[in-house]
């Protein structure tokens, strides 16, 4: 898309805070307003929109995105089918699923995973139970009925951060651990890449899980960007 305006900049609005451009309410790809609550959340987005050149490239644009995937889906009718999505993950966490060798990927494994397990039983109840290997483990009803609790029970903001950072990872438990500021971009990065991480180290770089790699940690900073500004 070719870009059409001059100037992108934040303003107010009833009920929050907008993006204009060249003066123009912008809305989402459903066509609705979009409403901020947050002023710094506003200014960001607006920068991403100045920022543009000749052509706008949405996916140089992460916080737009997903402002957008609030207002349209998290804030309205997808949210239910959402929330179970996200369960379907929890179910099967990748936190929960270890390597049985090499003995040095585990122990990286462990030393990532271990406290993030426990953090979710001690903050939230929701004891999940790992294994070594790959084969389905059906996690305590207990334990899912708890963390669909959680999840149903997230306002907007930190659904969209939960929902976010699941989808990116494979991971509820990293997902709410960043979504409630126990992990940063960089935790969350080196929990969720353990293995790949450990590939690299091992046998040298490549280039194309190099340049996954950078995807994702990319993204996890937009994500903390946004729960961060979300807040100011």
């Amino acid at each position: 898309m070719k870009r059409f305006y001059k100037q992108a900049e934040a303003g107010t609005a009833p009920g929050g805070f907008v993006v204009r451009l060249d003066g123009k309410p912008i809305k989402t790809v459903m066509q609705h307003s979009l409403i901020l609550a947050s002023q710094g959340l506003a200014e960001a987005i607006a920068n991403e929109w100045q920022a543009q050149g000749t052509d706008v490239i949405p996916a140089t644009m992460p916080l737009m995105q997903l402002a957008t995937t609030m207002a349209d889906k998290v804030k309205g009718p997808d949210r239910a089918a959402m929330n179970i999505e996200i369960l379907k993950y929890g179910a099967s966490d990748l936190l929960c699923y270890f390597a049985a060798t090499p003995p040095d990927l585990v122990k990286r494994q462990e030393q990532h995973w271990l406290p993030l397990l426990e953090w979710l039983a001690r903050e939230h109840g929701a004891k999940l139970e790992h294994i070594a290997g790959i084969k389905y483990h059906n996690q305590p009803p207990d334990s899912l009925e708890k963390l669909n609790g959680i999840i149903i029970g997230l306002g907007p903001e930190d659904f969209t951060v939960v929902q976010a950072t699941t989808a990116l990872t494979g991971s509820v438990v990293i997902a709410l651990a960043l979504a409630e500021g126990y992990l940063d971009a960089e935790g969350a990065f080196e929990a969720a890449c353990v293995d790949e991480l450990y590939q690299l180290e091992k046998w040298g770089e490549d280039q194309p899980a190099r340049k996954r790699l950078d995807h994702i940690k990319s993204e996890l900073e937009a994500i903390v960007r946004f729960r961060d500004l979300v807040k100011t």
